[in-house]
């Protein structure tokens, strides 16, 4: 599922590929590429399911230059679709974050604020 543009949610989201590693209950760490970001979550796409309201680990870097940004996060939602022709299974899956320090919806804020759209 291609994502283009922002949303009018509480916390507007941008298209942005940003490096994620999410880490699951079962122990388990996958690593992923954002599809689209804002201040209160992202969306992924997976190629493995998670269970819906499931809490995550996560780890966020939103430019190589920065520390990550590491929260908790809760599975919100999640589409499974399938890749044509190929027929591989993904799973994109919408990512609450939950205890996100003020100064990270911060720095999340201000790069999604120097990506928007003029």
């Amino acid at each position: 599922m291609v994502w283009a543009g922002l949303d009018q949610r509480a916390f507007p989201r941008i298209s942005a590929r940003c490096d994620i590693l999410i880490h699951d209950h079962i122990g388990g760490t996958i690593r992923a590429k954002t599809q689209n970001l804002g201040g209160g979550g992202v969306c992924v796409i997976l190629n493995r399911e998670l269970e819906k309201l499931s809490r995550v680990r996560l780890r966020l870097i939103l430019e190589e230059t920065t520390y990550p940004i590491e929260c908790e996060g809760r599975i919100v939602w999640m589409v499974r679709s399938r890749e044509l022709p190929s027929g591989k299974v993904h799973f994109d899956t919408g990512i609450e974050f939950l205890g996100l320090r003020p100064l990270d919806r911060e720095r999340i804020s201000a790069f999604i604020e120097n990506r928007r759209p003029s």
